[in-house]
């Protein structure tokens, strides 16, 4: 397995040095492509200092104008050369347990499409726990990951999707992506959202780990996800439309399996984002909300929705018929 690494990066140079010089350290990867997303100082060997530690494995991309860490992702994935690839966030690191994972993945002998591990997030380090919230190590839990990796079955691959759509728990293989034409939402915010779920309703095989293998840092100030409140976030629609397109347009069991928990996911989602967002976008967030359902799911596909969770059912229908966010 020739394993590339993918790095957005956006005004981030002291933490894209500390993530390349652990990457240097363990010697895993056949390529980095760091990808900057129009930077006040652009990274480069020049700025980032443990970088010259990969002179001639790393690859520099730039964007002119800002468009997102969803469009520096694919930019990426379209340069890379290794048979895998992960994509990697400049702020966060990988854990110890992530090169035991990538040995893993690297010994196995029958393809696999992604292989998804867990993470600690540094919310939970800081009350001196590890792994992340309550109700997504109930997830992993009721699907019995283990240290060892293990083929997720259809069953709990429909569990273990409604963790949260992050891009850097996941070794793709490189093919898998590009066949399926699989790719992060180019928009400021959820632009993972597409990534994360196209790839278990495309994918025939997947692989879990439950050894940690990343950190991912939460700041409580700056333009991370969790931090913004303005009119950007009314684009996930875009997203949601299209992962939708992608159930709907393959109607056999497999697809299906997920209906119902990415229907799910999406009201979630958008009473997460009524939560977050100033107030002054609400009118417009019902606005399109209402659009979504109305035109994603007909009939049919509200018909098995309903069937396999008439709660949400109900929840949809009030959305649309008296605008309550659910």
């Amino acid at each position: 397995m020739e394993l590339s690494l993918v790095v957005p990066v956006w005004n981030d140079l002291p933490g894209l040095d500390r993530l390349l010089k652990q990457v240097a350290g363990f010697g895993l990867f056949h390529e980095v492509v760091v990808v900057d997303d129009a930077s006040d100082v652009p990274p480069g060997p020049d700025t980032v200092p443990s970088a010259q530690a990969l002179a001639g494995r790393i690859t520099w991309l730039r964007s002119n104008v800002r468009r997102g860490a969803g469009h520096a992702r694919n930019m990426g994935l379209g340069r890379v050369r290794g048979s895998h690839v992960i994509f990697f966030d400049s702020d966060d690191l990988f854990s110890p347990g992530f090169p035991r994972i990538a040995a893993h993945a690297a010994a196995e002998t029958l393809p696999f499409d992604f292989l998804i591990f867990r993470h600690d997030d540094s919310r939970m380090l800081d009350a001196g726990g590890q792994g992340t919230f309550p109700g997504e190590e109930k997830l992993w839990h009721t699907v019995g990951a283990t240290d060892e990796p293990a083929q997720l079955g259809l069953k709990n691959s429909a569990v273990l999707c409604r963790l949260s759509a992050y891009p850097w728990n996941k070794i793709y293989r490189t093919g898998f992506l590009r066949h399926n034409r699989i790719r992060c939402t180019e928009i400021m915010v959820h632009n993972d959202v597409e990534l994360h779920w196209n790839s278990f309703v495309a994918a025939r095989r997947i692989l879990t780990c439950g050894l940690p293998g990343a950190t991912h840092f939460v700041h409580d100030s700056g333009e991370r996800l969790t931090n913004r409140r303005s009119a950007d976030r009314l684009e996930v629609f875009r997203a949601l439309e299209n992962v939708m397109r992608r159930i709907a347009d393959r109607p056999d069991y497999r697809s299906l399996a997920f209906l119902q928990p990415f229907t799910g996911f999406s009201c979630d989602l958008v009473n997460w984002i009524g939560r977050n967002i100033e107030t002054a976008h609400h009118p417009e967030l019902r606005t399109r909300a209402q659009r979504y359902f109305l035109s994603s799911l007909d009939r049919r596909l509200m018909t098995l929705v309903a069937y396999a969770d008439p709660a949400l059912a109900r929840k949809i229908n009030r959305l649309v018929l008296e605008g309550e966010l659910p």
